[in-house]
């Protein structure tokens, strides 16, 4: 909007010759900005210039001076240079769009760009960006599709998906061709300067991506191209998931074409990438409850594992298998068990530059790299420079995929490769995540932790970088997938999340990240897994959080099973306190999670598994701490502190007293047997006048010492890790793993817990501090009399078991009692290494 400028032929009144001195600077500011600006001469010509043409002396100082007042400079910031890449990025598809559409306000004139700057300053950034890294995980964060995304994204404080791209800056003005995105407008039609912003808008892209910054990635694109790179990025993680799970057998490449016909199950395909998702049809609220086509809803019944040593017998050779790359080779994608081995040569290829390959070839996606509004190109180089970090990505999706075979592998050989990424997988973690009842149970846990030593050991990466142990996180496993209590509720660690990781996988066995109700679930735009299809904490996962707990608290290198919890911390808000509490504290409120939040036929039976096995390996039932029932339960405590000092026991206490008025007969039959046996056991732990209480001996008169096997080890390691100074406690633990060995609901209209485990005997044998109910559990009622189990120590352990930690069904149980024989639903895997 500049006024027209005077000239030097103009008569005295337009140069202002009446006008006071200091007065003049304003009358004269547009000639002199022009003159500056507009014709780019120096401060010393332009003094002269003035003088001459306008009778206005002054020096240069007082011109830097003025210029400095009124905001006007010749140079462009590096900000102002920036907000016009941005702003013509967003309009680099459109017609006609050039850089002398761009303006820059500069108090109350515009200045046009100057294009040699604009230039020198792409050219440098990129240079000084070129080498950047990335950190392992980038990937793995991106499980959910475009839809499930938008519904996340939409209950939170993150930028809506509906947004169009990042707001131009008040002092940048874009004049914007009236037509949109057009067929002309490729790159060869754009200007040369226009080709370098739009190198250098989506090379920035590239660079928020690879920093972790999804946030400032996502404030800069538009809705349809916050689709097509969600979508590219999820087909890359489906890629990598599939590539990791069925790497060793069926397909060696895992294409576009085939992940979609074996995930989907053949069923119709969600809308390719380039229909338009509106608003309005994906704004509905996402709920726990959304309804799912039913064809999607997975079974109520579980899958199970039963770890069975195989009999001894003479290996015959068999004839050479063909291989599925050969012509007359032949397997149906659906039916895995037509999928061949690989030949010894093609196992001897690795996991890790297979995922990178994908990524470079793109064969996972019918998103083409070039259309994505970020330089792909950039993110596969990076990729190709970070070995050390892809064989980390590659060793994570191993995990999250439970492929054993592969994570031995890499964490054998490959190990010296994870160290220096080894803090941003966290593996134990990862695999606590990712738990598999239904095929692995506790072996993916297993092999990390007989694996994994010196630094890269539990006992030195027991808690991840948000303070949560491994501990904690097989909490979080059973709270996401039996219960509907949401993750705010479980403390700190997970402020502003909406939605638990890992869920795409049922430690139940029944669905997988790439299962077909999965697949369409989170392309129906639901990211949360729907509360019918859940179910109460059942044997399945009961017994692989029981055998990765006895896994983790077994090794001699394990870590310390009563360090403080980093789940449900909270802060008085009087004190400033922060209220930690001990692992089994956490188990008491996890047991709240579920008898508020959980699943229909819930009877509390795994938490009280989870419990005894936790007792057994030494956890601390007389430890104490701060602990707000106002705070947890989500009141205002008031002005005074409210956070006494108690134990788990009496925390369970407390809690019965607030909630139980709700509870089903169930849940509070199940609660009170917790409390018994909390009671009990910190009552036979204060009762020790003469012995400390780590001593791992019978502490009462006259009861002769255990004698079980285990503790020669500890003797031998100067380390206990087995309790055996409650001989109740122990019958409790032998009839819970032999309940675990044993049963499993085989119709929907079965009870969950056999008749042989009655917790109402239980109860009352706990109460009433008599061994004749836990014998008739032992014995079993209808077996008149006859011992049910195998002999077992005080501690609980089977003396015959080769691994006490994971007994096998007939080192446990005196005859075949099991109801397991449902061959469809079993697994059969090897014992746990002692």
């Amino acid at each position: 909007m500049d006024p027209l400028m005077p000239s030097a032929s103009q008569d005295s009144v337009e140069k202002f010759l009446d006008v006071p001195y200091n007065q003049r600077w304003e009358c004269l500011k547009p000639v002199i900005v022009r003159v500056y600006i507009e014709e780019n001469n120096k401060l010393a010509n332009l003094s002269r210039r003035m003088e001459v043409e306008y009778s206005f002396n002054a020096q240069v100082h007082q011109y830097r001076y003025q210029f400095k007042k009124w905001g006007i400079k010749k140079r462009t910031v590096a900000e102002e240079k920036e907000a016009v890449i941005t702003a013509l990025g967003k309009r680099r598809l459109q017609d006609g769009t050039s850089t002398s559409d761009a303006l820059i306000n500069q108090g109350d004139f515009q200045k046009s760009v100057d294009k040699k700057q604009l230039k020198r300053y792409i050219n440098q950034s990129i240079r000084e960006n070129e080498q950047i890294t990335w950190t392992p995980g980038l990937f793995l964060r991106h499980d959910l599709p475009y839809a499930a995304l938008f519904r996340r994204s939409s209950g939170n404080d993150n930028p809506s998906p509906s947004v169009i791209g990042p707001t131009t800056p008040d002092f940048v003005d874009v004049k914007s061709p009236h037509g949109g995105p057009s067929p002309s407008a490729s790159h060869n039609s754009l200007s040369p300067t226009m080709q370098l912003i739009q190198k250098k808008v989506l090379f920035d892209r590239a660079i928020f991506f690879l920093s972790g910054r999804e946030d400032d990635l996502l404030a800069q694109l538009d809705r349809d191209e916050k689709k097509s790179t969600a979508t590219w990025l999820h087909d890359f993680w489906m890629y990598s998931f599939m590539t990791a799970k069925y790497w060793g057998r069926g397909p060696k490449t895992w294409t576009f074409s085939l992940i979609n016909f074996k995930s989907f199950a053949k069923h119709l395909v969600p809308p390719t990438p380039d229909h338009h998702i509106t608003f309005e049809e994906t704004s509905e609220s996402s709920s726990s409850t959304a309804i799912v086509p039913p064809f999607d809803s997975p079974t109520q019944l579980c899958r199970w594992t039963i770890h069975h040593e195989d009999p001894e017998y003479e290996d015959i050779p068999s004839p050479p298998s063909q291989s599925s790359d050969e012509p007359d080779a032949r397997f149906d994608i659906d039916d895995e068990s037509t999928w061949s081995q690989w030949r010894t040569d093609d196992l001897s290829r690795d996991l890790a530059s297979t995922i990178g390959k994908g990524l470079q070839e793109n064969a996972f996606s019918a998103i083409q790299p070039e259309s994505l509004p970020l330089d792909a190109n950039s993110i596969v180089k990076a990729v190709e420079r970070s070995p050390k970090e892809l064989e980390a990505e590659g060793f994570s999706f191993a995990i999250i995929s439970r492929n054993r075979d592969a994570i031995y592998k890499i964490a054998r050989y490959r190990r010296d490769r994870l160290r220096e990424c080894y803090s941003d997988i966290s593996p134990f973690h990862l695999a606590a995540r990712f738990l598999d009842g239904g095929k692995t149970c506790c072996m993916v846990m297993d092999v990390l932790l007989t694996e994994l030593d010196d630094s890269l050991s539990i006992g030195v990466n027991y808690i991840d970088k948000s303070g949560l142990t491994v501990l904690d996180t097989l909490f979080v496993t059973i709270i996401r997938s039996h219960s509907t209590v949401p993750p705010q509720t479980l403390g700190n660690a997970f402020t502003g999340q909406t939605r638990y990781p890992g869920q795409e996988v049922d430690p139940c066995g029944r669905w997988d990240a790439d299962s077909p109700c999965i697949r369409h679930l989170y392309a129906s735009g639901e990211p949360a897994i729907p509360s019918q299809w859940k179910h109460m904490f059942c044997h399945t996962s009961v017994q692989a959080i029981c055998h990765c707990i006895a896994s983790i608290f077994g090794v001699e290198w394990r870590p310390d099973i009563n360090t403080p919890s980093g789940l449900f911390l909270k802060r008085c808000g009087h004190c400033g306190l922060e209220l930690k509490v001990s692992p089994l504290h956490a188990l008491v409120l996890t047991a709240l999670c579920l008898a508020n939040g959980g699943m229909p036929g819930e009877n509390l039976f795994g938490i009280i598994a989870c419990l005894v096995c936790l007792l057994t390996f030494r956890a601390d039932p007389c430890a104490t701490a701060k602990i707000s029932i106002s705070l947890l339960s989500g009141h205002d405590p008031g002005d005074d502190c409210q956070h006494p000092e108690i134990n788990p026991a009496e925390l369970a206490v407390l809690l019965f007293e607030e909630n139980s008025g709700t509870w089903t007969s169930e849940i509070i039959l199940g609660w009170k047997v917790l409390i018994a046996i909390l009671q009990h056991d910190v009552a036979k732990r204060r009762d020790k006048p003469t012995h400390h209480e780590d001593e791992c001996e019978d502490e009462e008169d006259d009861v002769e010492v255990c004698s079980h096997y285990i503790h020669e080890f500890e003797e031998e390691r100067l380390s206990k890790s087995v309790y055996c100074g409650n001989q109740r406690l122990g019958a409790v633990w032998a009839l819970i793993q032999a309940e675990l060995l044993t049963y499993r609901r085989l119709n929907e209209d079965e009870p969950w817990l056999s008749p042989r485990f009655d917790m109402r005997i239980l109860l009352e044998g706990l109460e009433s501090d008599d061994d004749t109910c836990l014998q008739m559990l032992v014995r079993g009622a209808e077996e008149a009399g006859e011992n049910l189990l195998q002999n077992y120590s005080r501690c609980g352990l089977f003396y015959g078991a080769k691994n006490p930690m994971c007994a096998l069904r007939e080192e446990a149980c005196t005859s075949y009692y099991a109801n397991l024989d449902d061959w469809e639903r079993t697994t059969f895997i090897q014992p746990m290494e002692c």
